[in-house]
């Protein structure tokens, strides 16, 4: 081949080389430009949806306040806002005497903390509203608790407790609304935190206390709550442990002696029969109050469960046992019988026997199975060793809950 051959077929490969670079470039822009538009198609009609989304949203909140307003309380003004009557929601604070605020008003948070109110949607008639506190303060703290917590003692509480910011915040409005003194939460608040098991003297009680009081002055500040409620709520068998074992060890000797233990076994059978009683109550009060004494009702329509008659005797060839026809026929009194019997059932297998004889015989099998080395005194080991393997030995500490 002549050279001016050699050239053109040189040239022509060039030319067919670069006529496929630009194919190949304007397909690459063209789908690039595609899908450009194919972007702004999508976001078009995300931006349209969300348009349509956001009116629907302002449409259900305006038709939402416009049936609250529909709701007039008349011859109600807001305290704060001074407008009325107020419409939609009223809220009433139950602890003062005829205070009302507007939904807006009680959003804005400005009254008394440590104050509850009433949600009222249906306007009550004018003549008919209360004048006078409907509840006792639920909340014994002062008013003038404010304030927030510092990011240092956040850090120190996140470093040493199970708790997070937002738990410890929260806490922190909770022990507010609790400290009756300037320090924190006294004794006396920690009693009427108890409800009634705060009305009697008792040693776990007291060493619950204790517990909280790290510092032992008799005042359970901010640390102290969440570092106790930590444990509480979140600890570990073996952080239990450890409270629980200074909780037995009355005269801090750093050991255990049976009469540390009899006595603890003791004040935990006492609590437990308060539990008892307080549950007990509770049952009655709500069957009385549920108890429809319509002349219209025959008095067994009370019972759903068949009563047993002599006709029918019981299994095993028994008929009823004594009293047992008296307890099904006559009404309210059988049903508590029964309310009684089912709590009993229930807290059964903590109160079970735990008489003096039966404290007792809890002293010695416990120095039986944790006295390994026989001295008549269980160190802290030996009680870790037995704990891990018998929960019942710490129940006393979670009998309260967590109190706060």
């Amino acid at each position: 081949m002549n050279p001016p051959s050699s050239m053109w077929v040189v040239a022509a490969c060039s030319a067919t080389a670069a006529a496929a670079v630009w194919v190949v470039t304007s397909q690459i822009q063209i789908r690039r430009a595609e899908a450009k538009q194919e972007r702004k198609i999508l976001e078009a009609a995300q931006e349209e949806q969300e348009s349509k989304d956001l009116l629907d949203l302002l449409y259900s909140i305006a038709d939402d306040q416009a049936r609250k307003e529909g709701y007039v309380h008349r011859g109600i003004t807001c305290n704060l806002c001074k407008v009325g009557p107020v419409r939609g929601i009223r809220y009433k604070c139950a602890n003062c005497i005829d205070y009302d605020v507007c939904e807006a008003c009680e959003a804005a948070d400005t009254h008394n903390r440590n104050h509850v109110f009433v949600k009222i949607k249906v306007p009550i008639p004018p003549l008919a509203n209360p004048r006078a506190t409907l509840l006792q303060p639920f909340y014994p703290g002062l008013k003038e608790n404010t304030g927030s917590l510092s990011w240092k003692i956040i850090q120190h509480l996140q470093e040493n407790t199970h708790f997070d910011q937002v738990e410890l915040e929260a806490l922190y409005d909770q022990y507010k609304s609790l400290a009756t003194v300037e320090q924190g939460i006294n004794q006396k608040t920690f009693d009427r935190c108890l409800g009634p098991l705060g009305f009697c003297k008792n040693l776990v009680t007291e060493r619950i206390f204790k517990f909280f009081d790290r510092d032992e002055d008799g005042i359970i500040n901010f640390v102290d709550l969440a570092s106790g409620l930590s444990v509480l709520c979140k600890g570990t068998q073996e952080e239990k442990i450890i409270y629980a074992f200074k909780g037995y060890d009355l005269n801090n000797s750093g050991y255990l002696s049976r009469d540390e233990l009899r006595s603890m076994f003791k004040a935990y059978f006492l609590l437990s029969m308060e539990l008892v009683r307080d549950l007990v109550k509770a049952l009655e009060e709500e069957l009385m109050a549920n108890f429809n004494d319509a002349g219209d009702r025959p008095v067994s329509s009370v019972f759903t469960a068949p009563i047993p008659s002599s006709e029918h005797p019981l299994e095993g060839g028994k008929g009823p046992m004594v009293g047992e026809r008296d307890l099904n026929t006559s009404g309210i009194p059988g049903q508590y019988k029964l309310a009684v019997s089912r709590a009993q059932a229930e807290l059964a297998p903590s109160l079970a026997a735990l008489s003096e004889d039966a404290i007792e015989d809890l002293v010695q099998a416990a120095f039986q199975s944790a006295d390994e080395d026989g001295d008549g005194k269980l160190s802290f080991e030996e009680f870790k060793r037995w704990a891990m393997t018998d929960n019942t030995m710490i129940a006393w500490f979670d009998s309260l809950g967590s109190v706060f």
